[in-house]
């Protein structure tokens, strides 16, 4: 059956953004952003594109949708990094190589054309947003912010040539799972011998607490793989999307005599919100219905967690970590903790003697063009 791959216009979002809704329908775990908030990310005059570029691509079969792609250009990456590299993300698409590899195709093209000397992804469009395909852990519903897709993507995009780059780790938490004996000795040796005061975020001065934020967390992930610095606009935007679902149980700025030296943030798994909505707020019943799943949520998701260089090898991530499950799964029940890079060695054995244990993973892959 012959495909065909068409670049979309920017009149011609709707169809990219509602295809998913329709692929996915019968899916149980898939869960769907709201439209909205998609089309405001991917239209061209969201703040990101300003230091960026993408194209759409759309496959048909006999005129009928059968998948989707979007190759990006980040420029915030590549200057940062010195790179030409593109990349690839809300790829969708039905269990068919020539499909996927026609998509692919068009948007190594287009990088081509643009000067990209290789391609990474699925990145929508960033590491700072839904980053990764996932490849174990199809069982359950993705916390917020995480990606879902069908287990054959990834012989998909392995067909088309790619390669994995990384695999991203998440973690899991119930409240009664337990901490270590050396992981509460070393956790209170650090308190005991630093001036250490843990408070939550002052929501009534957001802005002033999200650029200490965004400095802890740039200067804190400066050196892993991927990374890319959180701008002030990027930020703002960020802080617009999770002021209304914030609570201040999963907040936490950590201080040192006084001076932000780490954080973290929580937020309740509003995926179980999400799925009821279908990515839209114009069915009333289904948004009575979920106002009522948002009340009585009991799962959440770790996003960010920083501490200053400078703090490191004191113990302060313990700290956090262990102020996180005391008075965050406390209030939520369980607790994801994502995503954690697979070499992240010392992160991880930190993680698993919280009592956490790793059940989804997610990869990232990249090719050269």
């Amino acid at each position: 059956m012959s495909v065909s791959v068409k670049q979309l216009s920017e009149n011609e979002l709707e169809c990219f953004i509602q295809f998913p809704f329709d692929f996915y329908k019968a899916d149980p775990y898939w869960v769907g952003e709201l439209k909205a908030d998609t089309r405001q990310l991917i239209q061209a005059d969201n703040a990101f594109w300003k230091n960026g570029k993408r194209a759409l691509f759309m496959a048909y079969q006999n005129e009928r949708p059968v998948g989707r792609l979007m190759a990006l250009i980040n420029g915030a990456h590549n200057e940062y990094y010195r790179e030409k590299l593109g990349f690839f993300g809300f790829f969708d698409c039905i269990n068919d190589a020539e499909v996927s590899t026609a998509l692919f195709q068009a948007g190594e093209q287009w990088l081509r054309a643009q000067g990209m000397t290789a391609v990474r992804g699925p990145a929508n469009p960033s590491s700072n947003h839904v980053y990764g395909l996932l490849v174990d852990g199809f069982d359950s519903m993705p916390a917020i912010m995480m990606p879902y897709n069908h287990a054959y993507y990834a012989e998909l995009i392995e067909k088309a040539g790619f390669q994995k780059a990384k695999d991203l780790l998440a973690f899991y938490r119930h409240r009664s799972d337990k901490f270590s004996e050396r992981f509460l000795k070393v956790c209170e040796r650090c308190e005991r011998h630093q001036k250490v005061t843990l408070r939550r975020l002052n929501l009534k001065k957001i802005e002033q607490e999200a650029e200490a934020i965004r400095q802890i967390y740039n200067a804190a992930w400066a050196q892993n793989w991927g990374f890319v610095p959180l701008g002030k606009e990027e930020m703002a935007q960020i802080v617009t999307e999770l002021k209304p679902i914030l609570r201040i149980e999963g907040t936490c700025v950590l201080e040192v005599e006084g001076k932000p030296a780490g954080f973290y943030i929580c937020i309740p798994n509003m995926n179980h919100v999400l799925k009821i909505l279908r990515g839209s707020l114009k069915n009333p019943w289904r948004v009575v219905k979920a106002l009522w799943a948002w009340k009585h949520i009991k799962d959440a998701r770790l996003i960010m967690l920083g501490v200053l260089p400078e703090f490191r090898q004191r113990g302060i991530d313990l700290i956090l970590i262990k102020h996180i499950v005391d008075h965050g799964v406390a209030v939520w029940d369980e607790a994801e903790l994502s995503w954690v890079l697979e070499d992240n060695a010392g992160m991880i054995r930190g993680i698993e003697e919280c009592g956490c244990h790793p059940y989804k993973r997610y990869r990232v892959y990249q090719k050269d063009l």
